[in-house]
């Protein structure tokens, strides 16, 4: 079966991407999918399986695994707990071709990032050891994100206590003009959020006539543009929810929404509450 491509966009003033999902908020993506993104995966504890490429590895008491980019997987985290908790570190290509490779003592990082293509599933000692770095990504300031992922990075390059899943790297259906093209269809979108975005303009930056790119955009992605796009919307406005100080009708604009039933009904259909019940929430834990 083809993955689907997953978009995976950081938030405002990040270079990476860091999600932390409780028992009540699994991590929600399109079952089997793909990104080129590195990804880094925590899960404190339960059984699940982790499905990766063509194989499959079964874990007990939670996991720590780390893949390399264009590696197909599905959902790694599991139900088995009332206090489960899974964490997911993501990050590109280019982060570590213009962040890392300017410090050479990084040489030890670098190489365990090259090694992430064989999958790399560590032992419970250095789970248990980085629980406390990962349990803690989400009270921290983006700084204090970045701190806490070079410090993860350095104890995992360091330790010798991993296996690896895949014995090679392996290959995926996506063609090279397939990716790029998706790649600039994120970008524009998380540029141009805040705007109106109609597929007849984001058709002709690609090339494609807008009924090429509905086809083009579903087949990768399973979804229809106009959801991935109000999802999208949606994202940004509880991130800037978060930050405690917008009302909600400025929450609707900055997000790009103009009716605030439409912005309403759309915050239900991806977050499960009202803008102003979350907002409330917000500022009652702040």
């Amino acid at each position: 079966m083809k993955p689907i491509y997953e978009s995976i966009l950081p938030g405002a003033n990040a270079s990476f991407k860091v999600q932390s999902y409780g028992a009540e908020s699994n991590c929600e993506t399109a079952g089997w999918h793909i990104h080129p993104e590195y990804e880094i995966v925590y899960v404190k504890n339960g059984s699940g399986v982790l499905k990766i490429g063509n194989k499959t590895h079964f874990y007990k008491d939670g996991v720590l695994v780390f893949l390399g980019g264009n590696i197909p997987h599905s959902d790694f985290g599991n139900n088995d707990k009332n206090n489960s908790m899974e964490v997911v570190v993501q990050f590109s290509k280019e982060f570590v071709t213009e962040k890392l490779n300017i410090f050479p003592e990084l040489a030890g990082i670098k190489k365990l990032i090259q090694l992430s293509k064989h999958v790399l599933i560590f032992d419970n000692s250095v789970k248990t050891f980085l629980s406390q770095s990962f349990e803690g990504f989400s009270r921290l300031d983006n700084q204090g994100k970045l701190i806490n992922l070079f410090f993860i990075l350095n104890h995992l390059s360091a330790n010798k206590n991993d296996s690896r899943l895949l014995n090679k790297g392996i290959s995926h259906d996506f063609g090279e003009k397939e990716t790029f093209r998706l790649k600039k269809i994120f970008e524009h979108i998380n540029s141009h959020h805040s705007e109106q975005i109609t597929i007849a303009d984001i058709a002709m930056k690609v090339g494609l006539t807008p009924n090429s790119f509905s086809r083009f955009f579903t087949k990768m992605t399973n979804r229809r543009f106009i959801d991935f796009v109000n999802e999208f919307k949606v994202a940004k406005a509880v991130e800037a929810m978060n930050q405690g100080s917008l009302t909600i009708k400025e929450v609707m604009h900055l997000s790009g929404f103009n009716s605030p039933s439409y912005f309403a009904k759309q915050f239900i259909k991806y977050q499960n509450t009202t803008p102003s019940a979350y907002l409330k929430k917000i500022k009652s834990l702040g």
